[in-house]
């Protein structure tokens, strides 16, 4: 027991340093950080302002009202900036099998994926979690979201399950660069599809879609169900804790991941592959 929490003792301060380097490292390019600061928030507040546009002309969207869509959008957003500060190094995996990177990875004595993962972290990923913040805030004071302690971990288990379902997502999609020993990069359009599926009420796509989105890809438990429950539209039956499901197919999905990424780990052949 002991050696196990002095293992994971070592790992968080490996983490902290890995962190504070990155910090130090956008210090000294002070332009490019401001640049992001501002490109990254525009970004997501202008989708945000159709969205507002949207329910202004039409009215409500499939049911959800301007305030519950603002609270829907703030999750999706924050779940897509934790993912892009921890897991972003997914979409580039190719790169690092076809170059040789997981060499020095292999030789020290540390798990290779958190390696990969966590000792690189995209402190950037920021940015677009201000904006995710300022929305979803924005939204519980339209809606009059009330806050209990039960309510917080609920949002934390929500949190943490959809940033892990991204994640998982991404290391699958990278692992397979050790099969087809090509730099493959589905990274920017597995993104675009999360967006476009989980900052809006799935309920509004055909069901065929939603069964997809569901049961076979498990994009409608970042967001859509979760906030469902949280705001009142599951008030029975298991569905009420759709919130804490997402952690639970989140730790499910990165446990696939994790699973792959070692299958496919066996299949490096180090530089000149």
């Amino acid at each position: 027991m002991k050696k196990k929490l002095k293992a994971i003792l070592h790992y968080l301060d490996v983490t902290k340093a890995s962190i504070r380097m990155s910090a130090l490292t956008i210090v000294e390019y002070p332009s490019s950080i401001i640049g992001w600061l501002i490109s990254n928030p525009i970004q997501f507040i202008v989708g945000f302002a159709t969205i507002q546009f949207v329910v202004q002309q039409f009215g409500q969207i499939n049911g959800w009202n301007y305030g519950e869509l603002a609270f829907l959008y703030g999750v999706s957003v924050i779940s897509h900036a934790l993912s892009m500060i921890f897991f972003i190094q997914g979409w580039f995996m190719g790169f690092f099998v076809m170059e040789g990177e997981f060499d020095r990875f292999l030789t020290r004595p540390m798990s290779v994926m958190y390696q990969f993962f966590f000792t690189q972290i995209n402190v950037f990923g920021v940015t677009d979690l201000i904006p995710g913040i300022i929305v979803f805030v924005y939204g519980c004071i339209q809606i009059s979201f009330t806050w209990t302690f039960a309510r917080v971990l609920l949002v934390l288990c929500m949190l943490i399950g959809a940033t892990l379902i991204r994640g998982g997502v991404y290391i699958m999609l990278g692992t397979t660069s050790f099969f087809t020993r090509s730099e493959n990069d589905f990274g920017q359009y597995t993104q675009e599809v999360f967006d476009k599926t989980t900052m809006y009420p799935i309920s509004m796509y055909p069901e065929a879609i939603q069964f997809i989105l569901t049961y076979i890809i498990p994009i409608g438990w970042v967001s859509f169900y979760p906030v469902s429950s949280l705001l009142g539209g599951y008030s029975n039956g298991p569905m009420k804790y759709a919130a804490l499901f997402t952690l639970l197919i989140g730790i499910a999905v990165m446990a696939v991941a994790g699973l792959f990424f070692k299958s496919g780990l066996r299949k490096y052949e180090s530089a000149g592959n």
